[in-house]
C-alpha cells in the first residue's frame, strides 16, 4: 500500500507585499481544526482559536488503512493564509473520515479590495468513497457571498470590503471511504489586505508538510 504520507504533495503561497499603513484584517473569531475518525468515533484531533501562526495534525493507522489531516496556517495583519489536506489510503475495508477546516472572521478597517489565490484539489477511488472541497467568503450582516469555490478550482483576483463591515472566511477539506480507496482534498488559499507586487505570486512545493508532526 503506498504511503499517505507520500501521496500529497501540497503547496503554499508566498507573496511579496506593497506597504500599506492603515489597511489591515482585524480578526474577531478564528476556529481551525483537524480530526480523523475510525467507525464514527474520532481518534485524533486538534484545533486551535488563537490568531497568528498554527499547525495541526491528525492520524491514525491500523491493519491495511491510515488517515492524516493538516493544517498550516497564519491570521496576520495583511495576509490571512491556509495550507492543509484531508486524506484516507485504505487497502481493505474501513469507515474512515478525515477533515481539516476553518472558520475565520474579521472586521473590514478600510474601504479596500483583498486580493486573493485559490488552489482546491480533490480526488478519490472506489465504491462509497468521497471528496470534498469548499471555500466561501461571506458578508456577516447581510449573508451575501463575497467569494465561493467548490474544489478542483485555481484563480485568483480580488474583492471588495466596506470599513466596518464584518466578514468570515469558511474552508473545508472533506474525505470519507467505506472500502479500499485513496481518497484526498487539499487547499492552498491567501487573502493580502496590501496589494501583491506585480510577478511576486508564487506557488511553492512543500510535500513534507503531509508528513509533519504535531508540535
Amino acid at each position: 500500500m503506498q504511503s499517505i504520507l507520500r501521496a500529497a504533495a501540497l503547496s503554499a503561497v508566498t507573496v511579496a507585499v506593497a506597504q500599506s499603513a492603515n489597511a489591515g484584517f482585524v480578526y474577531q473569531s478564528a476556529a481551525r481544526d483537524v480530526s480523523v475518525s475510525v467507525s464514527g468515533a474520532v481518534v485524533d484531533s486538534e484545533s486551535s482559536s488563537a490568531y497568528g501562526s498554527w499547525f495541526g495534525s491528525a492520524s491514525t493507522t491500523g491493519m491495511g488503512y491510515s488517515g492524516l489531516a493538516t493544517q498550516g496556517s497564519n491570521l496576520g495583519l495583511q495576509e490571512m493564509t491556509f495550507v492543509g489536506a484531508a486524506q484516507l489510503d485504505a487497502s481493505m475495508t474501513a469507515a474512515l473520515a478525515a477533515r481539516s477546516t476553518a472558520s475565520v472572521s474579521f472586521l473590514a478597517d478600510s474601504n479596500e479590495s483583498i486580493s486573493w489565490i485559490v488552489n482546491l484539489a480533490r480526488q478519490s477511488a472506489g465504491a462509497g468513497n468521497s471528496s470534498s472541497i469548499a471555500l466561501s467568503v461571506i458578508d456577516v450582516a447581510s449573508g451575501a457571498v463575497v467569494l465561493a469555490f467548490s474544489g478542483p478550482s485555481i484563480g485568483s483576483g480580488s474583492f471588495d470590503v466596506v470599513a466596518g463591515r464584518s466578514y468570515r472566511v469558511d474552508l473545508s477539506a472533506l474525505a470519507s471511504a467505506s472500502g479500499p480507496s485513496n481518497s484526498i482534498s487539499n487547499y492552498n488559499v491567501g487573502f493580502f489586505s496590501a496589494i501583491p507586487a506585480p510577478g511576486a505570486i508564487a506557488l511553492l512545493g512543500l510535500a513534507g508538510l503531509a508528513g509533519r508532526r504535531r508540535r
